[in-house]
């Protein structure tokens, strides 16, 4: 059978192709043109390499799963969180990967992160009797700021239990905002290369990486020397061994894995709820549901492991909202040799990019596609969804390892907040999506707490 020929896209600029489009913070919307004018594939080129960019389930399906080993993540923008996490079981390719993976995957079954609930709600009740102070004095918060703190907490308990000092705790937290913005930055640099120059923000960038280093790697020494084993992500991950060598993981490896922790398992689920409690206000009939849920399997009491799968309607309204503003809104791959994609002939040696937040907008995949309904992930809807037109945490061998702990982190979220407040987003907010390496609030998220009647 005969190929078909990729549509070709607008020709761009002499020697920087499309680029200018591709490279700024409205790529999303120049991507969604060319699907409107072209279709579901197309190719252009980015600088002197083509570039295709798929919006199909069953074409991103086959770059997921059967033909994963030629769509790579040997790309810029990896190479530039590589800088940040190290070789781990996110950046890893080929045979490194699989070795990580198979060490590291058990560890993050349902089963496991069932352990680590009460860590979980522990720091979330701090959170909100902080909220029972600022809703008092009537202040105003930023959600945003609200859902990372609160995020990353739990995934410092989680990794490293009760290691942690107040001092260190402090250093975390001022250092990865900054270094989480710096790094989205440097992902959609035109020129990788003003990322080498002696500047004093290269200088700082680096300096990031120095601070969460020398705090991760002492811990790791400190549990190493001690008879003590908590029962934590990173006391796992060192008891892990490979099942061919029986060896266990480095301090290196498991200082890559605890970077990757640090960074996947906060921003991306802090993004979404800022975004779902953007939301619920304008839902009232979603946020009178999700109270009835939550009043009814937990009453006034905190959740533990066994709630997590009677509060179904809260993992629902968290699944439609990253099916809006899915954690990372654009995924590059490396085209490793020719390949037959589809009914189509893929360039080897070119990048190849699909995006779940155009993905979940799909008009031929989900009905009124603009609409917030919970209910598209009831059982019997969702199971007549193609597998592949919903992947916020990516799909195939390589879906993302934290999406379990994700999920019932912001089941847990939504739940305990909802019980104690509505949050309502204050007058005259302005609030749009700003797609960098992850898709986040522009301009963060003001909301009034209000206690529930």
């Amino acid at each position: 059978m005969k190929l078909r020929v990729v549509p070709l896209g607008p020709k761009g600029y002499p020697f920087i192709g499309s680029l200018l489009h591709f490279a700024s913070h409205n790529r999303i919307d120049w991507l969604q043109s060319l699907i409107d004018t072209y279709g579901d594939i197309v190719t252009f080129k980015l600088l002197k390499k083509r570039a295709y960019f798929i919006n199909h389930p069953e074409l991103i399906k086959e770059v997921l799963t059967n033909s994963s080993a030629n769509y790579t993540k040997k790309t810029i923008s990896f190479k530039i969180v590589k800088e940040v996490l190290g070789e781990s079981t996110f950046t890893s390719v080929g045979d490194e990967w699989k070795r990580k993976r198979l060490l590291v995957q058990p560890y993050f079954h349902k089963s496991q992160i069932a352990i680590l609930s009460n860590l979980m709600t522990e720091t979330i009740e701090k959170m909100l009797a902080q909220w029972e102070t600022d809703c008092d004095a009537g202040k105003v918060i930023d959600l945003t700021d609200a859902m990372m703190q609160v995020t990353l907490q739990i995934v410092v308990k989680a990794l490293f239990s009760t290691a942690l000092s107040d001092e260190d705790l402090q250093t975390v937290g001022a250092t990865f905002p900054p270094l989480l913005a710096a790094t989205n930055r440097r992902a959609i640099l035109p020129f990788q290369w003003l990322s080498a120059l002696p500047l004093s923000s290269n200088k700082n960038y680096q300096g990031y990486i120095d601070k969460l280093d020398k705090i991760i790697f002492r811990i790791i020494r400190h549990r190493r020397a001690s008879n003590d084993e908590p029962m934590d992500l990173l006391q796992m991950l060192m008891e892990a061994t490979d099942g061919e060598t029986g060896q266990p993981l480095t301090d290196d490896e498991l200082r890559n894995e605890a970077m990757t922790m640090f960074i996947a398992g906060h921003e991306t689920t802090a993004n979404a709820l800022s975004w779902l409690w953007s939301i619920l206000p304008r839902q009232t009939v979603v946020r009178t549901n999700l109270e009835r849920e939550v009043d009814a399997v937990l009453g006034k009491r905190a959740p533990n492991a066994s709630d997590y799968p009677n509060l179904s309607y809260c993992l629902k309204v968290f699944k439609e909202t990253m099916r809006l503003y899915p954690p990372v809104p654009i995924l590059p791959r490396n085209v490793e040799r020719d390949h037959k994609l589809g009914e189509y002939h893929i360039e080897g040696g070119s990048d190849l990019f699909f995006s779940p937040y155009l993905l979940h907008r799909h008009p031929d995949f989900w009905s009124h596609p603009e609409l917030f309904d919970p209910h598209r992930f009831d059982q019997e809807s969702h199971r007549e969804q193609h597998s592949f037109a919903y992947i916020p945490f990516g799909g195939g061998p390589r879906i993302c390892l934290g999406n379990n702990f994700a999920l019932m982190e912001a089941v847990f979220i939504t739940a305990m907040v909802t019980q104690k407040f509505r949050l309502n987003v204050v007058n005259g907010a302005k609030i749009e999506p700003l797609m960098s390496l992850t898709t986040r609030p522009k301009y963060g998220i003001s909301v009034r707490l209000e206690r529930r009647p």
